[in-house]
């Protein structure tokens, strides 16, 4: 009786032991990043657009579209800082939207939002960029210059002509510098003087869009 006593204690611990060390989350933690909500479509301009209901995590938003069907991954990418996105479509063909935000690396990515499902009505002009903004630096508090890097919402990869003058009236048609990226960086401005940014995306006739600037650029 006492040999039966001491298995059955001794079967006991072990299987509490196994217990104890398989305390496994069946639902992992969700992103930090809040999904994008109220997916909708304005015919005419053909501009996507969401609400964020998040204001803890600041961010930005990564577009994806493509023909109806697509997979993740193999679409048209944009990134934005605002609620909306004016796409590059064709009348009569049928797109599918996807939208997630990024909240940087301490937060991570929220899952995707979509698809919505469009037939578009007519075809998108070429739009002209927008929403540039830049960063500034300096190798001293001492030094005459600084370094400007400026960036602006794009719709995937484009060439863009870029120009940076101390007018505030547009640059003169093909004396900027013709670029695929959506960054420039300017070196060795004066931090006394206030800088106007042009830029104008080429289209996929070769045409090209009206300029967006002037934006300024200053040390202070």
């Amino acid at each position: 009786m006492r040999k039966i006593s001491l298995i059955l204690l001794i079967s006991g611990l072990f299987v509490g032991c196994l217990g104890a060390g398989d305390n496994i989350d069946p639902q992992p933690e969700q992103s930090k990043c809040t999904m994008p909500t109220n997916l909708t479509f304005q015919q005419g301009y053909n501009i996507f657009l969401w609400n964020d209901n998040s204001i803890q995590n600041s961010g930005y938003y990564e577009v994806q579209y493509g023909e109806h069907g697509f997979s993740l991954g193999n679409g048209t990418k944009a990134i934005v800082n605002s609620l909306s996105y004016n796409a590059q479509l064709y009348k009569n063909n049928k797109y599918d939207f996807y939208v997630r935000k990024n909240c940087g690396a301490s937060n991570g990515v929220s899952n995707w939002a979509g698809p919505i499902t469009i037939l578009a009505k007519n075809t998108t002009g070429c739009i002209k960029p927008g929403y540039a903004n830049y960063s500034k630096t300096t190798s001293s508090v001492y030094s005459s210059i600084f370094e400007a890097k400026v960036s602006w919402e794009n719709d995937g990869v484009s060439v863009y002509e870029v120009n940076l003058t101390t007018s505030s009236y547009p640059p003169a048609p093909g004396s900027g510098d013709l670029i695929i990226s959506q960054n420039a960086t300017y070196t060795g401005l004066s931090k006394m003087i206030t800088y106007n940014f042009f830029v104008r995306k080429r289209c996929a006739d070769n045409s090209f869009s009206d300029y967006y600037g002037p934006y300024e650029i200053k040390w202070n």
